[in-house]
């Protein structure tokens, strides 16, 4: 994913790091909390203790800020909530799940109560390490989608009658060396697997990468999780190293299992 445009506007850059550091909020509450030094064309106190105290934006000028990054595609406003505009290419899905229907599409920071859920739900057991590491990052932090100069995270899910059954995440980091290559876990509950949900949450995973921009993806999981081993390899996936003795599970070493895919391929 290409890395953050530099802002050409101090106040407009303070707006979206807090909007990107708290998912989504409601434009009044952005302005009363994103304080500025009022603009002065006096030189500057030498002590810092002369300094004008922070104040908040009028709401002409906040408006005006907020406009214009709406229009440079920084942020984007639903529900009456301001939160970072992620090019998103991909649109709903549906799969049928025997007398069911489920819901496949970009997540939003609504989602991430159920998707923290449900990775929960699925990592019990020690089987998916990775996953249940990421939902304590997530509940930690109360925000789903990240966008800013060290990474990116995003997120799919699937639902079924509005309740999340199924997730799946993408993250990478902006670091030149390694700006081509992005995390993913992905997972579907039990009662909701064979159908291809996984499958179809997968290629909407990495159709969205490979329009981004990342050409590998890669996943570790525990060697003992041989189901979700061997779902990736028939999602075209391969093992490209083992790691002994990586992880300590009920008192016992562990081997993980490194696994990639390349997009352009």
């Amino acid at each position: 994913m290409t890395s953050l445009r530099q802002f050409d506007h101090d106040r407009r850059r303070q707006i979206y790091e807090y909007i990107e550091r708290n998912g989504a909020v409601r434009p009044e509450t952005v302005r009363q909390n994103v304080l500025v030094r009022p603009e002065t064309s006096s030189k500057p106190a030498r002590s810092g203790s002369d300094l004008e105290p922070s104040v908040m934006m009028s709401s002409e000028e906040f408006n005006h800020h907020v406009s214009i990054l709406k229009r440079d595609g920084y942020l984007k406003e639903r529900d009456g909530k301001l939160r970072v505009a992620f090019p998103m290419d991909t649109g709903e899905k549906t799969v049928k799940l025997d007398d069911l229907e489920a819901i496949i599409r970009p997540a939003r920071q609504e989602d991430i109560t159920g998707i923290v859920g449900v990775i929960k739900a699925i990592a019990t057991g020690d089987t998916h390490i990775v996953a249940a590491r990421l939902a304590d990052e997530i509940s930690r932090d109360e925000v789903l989608l990240r966008h800013n100069e060290s990474e990116d995270r995003v997120f799919f899910v699937a639902t079924v009658d509005d309740d999340t059954v199924g997730w799946l995440h993408v993250g990478g980091v902006q670091f030149p060396n390694m700006s081509h290559t992005a995390e993913l876990t992905v997972g579907v509950l039990e009662r909701y697997r064979g159908n291809g949900l996984g499958s179809t949450l997968m290629e909407s995973g990495l159709d969205w990468a490979r329009n981004r921009g990342y050409r590998k993806i890669h996943q570790n999981l525990p060697k003992t999780n041989e189901r979700a081993v061997s779902f990736l390899k028939d999602n075209g996936w391969s093992i490209e190293s083992n790691r002994d003795g990586h992880y300590l599970i009920d008192d016992e070493l562990v081997d993980e299992v490194q696994l990639a895919i390349w997009l352009d391929e």
